[in-house]
């Protein structure tokens, strides 16, 4: 537990905090936003706009509305997420070389709501059918 006191030059002081965990915590808050920031910079890319862009246009005929998951909407999302995933770990690795996707999806699962909206929307559309169902059927809506 943590105390608050002003000391007697007016500085404030906390006490029973061990500074070790204060900088842990410090640099996980870092390491967070490092991450994120490279994450953010990565999905703006033109590379990952035109792999995502390319990846859609190919494969959204296939795709429709219906409530029926074929066999072959399994094939394509287990591609998708492939390449998807594959190109943010190359990039991420190479701006940061500690990278690992598993702390990666730790972080931001423990973290949501500190992970802009839109970001967020985009990283679980590798990870949930259903919002990547969602994003080729209004990629080919728009494209029609």
């Amino acid at each position: 537990k943590a105390v608050v006191s002003t000391q007697s030059t007016g500085e404030l002081a906390v006490m029973g905090v061990d500074e070790d965990v204060a900088h842990k915590s410090s640099d996980k808050d870092v390491e967070f936003d490092t991450l994120i920031g490279h994450l953010q910079d990565i999905v703006l890319e033109d590379g990952f706009q035109d792999l995502q862009d390319e990846f859609l246009s190919e494969h959204c005929e296939e795709f429709e509305k219906d409530k029926e998951k074929k066999l072959v909407y399994t094939e394509i999302y287990n591609d998708y997420i492939t390449q998807i995933e594959g190109y943010i770990s190359r990039r991420l690795k190479e701006l940061h070389p500690s990278f690992q996707m598993d702390i990666l999806l730790s972080l931001i699962q423990s973290r949501r709501d500190e992970v802009d909206p839109e970001l967020f929307d985009t990283l679980a559309s590798f990870a949930d059918f259903v919002l990547f169902k969602e994003t080729i059927l209004n990629y080919k809506s728009q494209r029609d």
